[in-house]
């Protein structure tokens, strides 16, 4: 095995997050089948990199050619990868419920896009769901398609606005987009819909959740 193997594995990781196919490295190491310590230690130089690890990356993620994880030798990509042609800036289209309700479970298994959106205005989102429920109505509609990105500083967020909010276990794994407020010891999320059918918040602690996505926008189903 050649000595610049970890910075192909490296490069090979930052490729598929920069495209959006996988979100973070422990996302990458649940699809590779690994532990995400077992990867970090692979990319810290603790742990050898063997050639059955590097199959099982190649297996999970076609798009990254095996002969160039195992030698450096011809191209990252496989030759006509589908991913190969799409821009490095589309939005990866995930085809699960993301209710408008709070009445769904997520759980946090790891999903393949669909597609990809090349919307240009929005081209800095995470990623594209298709809403169902009515507790939002009239801002978004059964089968609409939102476009999320994700938050990683609570002190930017826009209170008031939509949020796609993921919660553990506490919560019962909600996944829901509300509109969000803070609440006055900054402790917990409120989260509230916007048909009134749908009256009374829901109080959340910010310890139980585990991602939150801004919704910057929507679009028609018949539109891509």
């Amino acid at each position: 095995m050649h000595d610049d193997t970890i910075e192909r594995f490296t490069a090979a990781i930052d490729w598929l997050k920069k495209n959006r196919i996988i979100l973070s490295q422990v996302e990458f190491a649940e699809r590779a089948h690994f532990n995400p310590s077992q990867i970090s230690e692979m990319l810290n130089g603790k742990r050898k990199i063997s050639e059955r690890t590097i199959h099982k990356i190649s297996a999970a993620f076609p798009e990254i050619s095996n002969a160039w994880l195992l030698t450096g030798e011809g191209e990252m990509l496989k030759h006509g990868s589908p991913t190969e042609l799409k821009s490095n800036t589309s939005i990866p289209f995930y085809d699960i419920d993301v209710t408008a309700s709070i009445a769904e479970a997520f759980h946090d298994t790891p999903e393949i896009p669909q597609y990809y959106i090349d919307f240009p205005p929005l081209n800095d989102c995470t990623a594209a769901f298709p809403v169902f429920g009515e507790s939002m109505e009239p801002d978004f509609f059964a089968g609409e398609v939102v476009l999320v990105k994700e938050i990683t500083n609570v002190d930017s967020m826009l209170w008031g606005e939509p949020y796609l909010v993921i919660t553990n276990a506490n919560c019962d794994n909600l996944r829901t987009i509300k509109n969000v407020y803070l609440s006055e010891d900054r402790q917990y999320f409120i989260l509230r819909a916007t048909n009134p059918r749908y009256s009374g918040d829901t109080i959340i602690s910010r310890n139980d959740v585990l991602k939150i996505f801004l919704v910057k926008g929507k679009v028609n189903r018949r539109q891509l």
